[in-house]
């Protein structure tokens, strides 16, 4: 398979399915009521050589940092199609040894045991290393993923509030590590 087959395409419309399989697209897209669609989804072009830039990442597996308010797990117990849509920002040196995975809708074990399957810091530390990225930002962040069919809060609230954060630390990109 070629790289150019794996591109979006041209006009950046986003197949939310790409990756999903015939199975759980044809599952969960009867579950999933059908959203509003958006005019246009702001593409930023990268302005600096991957070299050179900052990058900070995003998990969706509702992670804090050991000592921080936990993600609030009883909201999504009474609320079984919602998740809670705040934010926690998480340490560049977090490990699983001093994270809290707080997540009704995954498997946390896995997360527990090596954080990097849910927010890969260490391969981020890696490809520092290696001269292929400029450098990690010093806070990274988490969100709970599942967000039902409501994401207003989520994108209303919590995202201009991650994008002030990451403007103030001047990180250049910012990474999604779904789970």
């Amino acid at each position: 398979m070629s790289p150019e087959s794996n591109a979006p395409p041209a006009n950046h419309e986003v197949d939310a399915w790409r990756f999903a399989g015939s199975f759980i697209r044809n599952m969960l897209s009867k579950a999933i009521p059908e959203e509003p669609g958006y005019e246009s989804i702001p593409w930023a072009p990268v302005s600096k050589p991957l070299s050179e830039a900052k990058v900070a990442l995003l998990t969706t597996a509702g992670v804090s940092m050991k000592g921080d308010e936990p993600f609030d797990m009883e909201f999504e117990r009474q609320n079984p199609t919602r998740g809670d849509s705040s934010f926690r920002k998480l340490r560049c040196d977090a490990t699983a040894s001093n994270i809290a995975a707080n997540h009704l809708h995954i498997d946390t074990g896995y997360i527990e045991r090596d954080l990097n399957v849910a927010l890969p810091l260490t391969r981020l530390d890696e490809l520092v290393a290696d001269g292929v990225v400029g450098s990690s930002a010093a806070s990274h962040y988490s969100i709970m993923g599942f967000q039902g069919s409501d994401s207003s809060q989520l994108e209303q609230e919590t995202a201009p509030k991650i994008a002030d954060a990451l403007r103030s630390e001047e990180v250049d990109l910012f990474l999604l590590a779904p789970v």
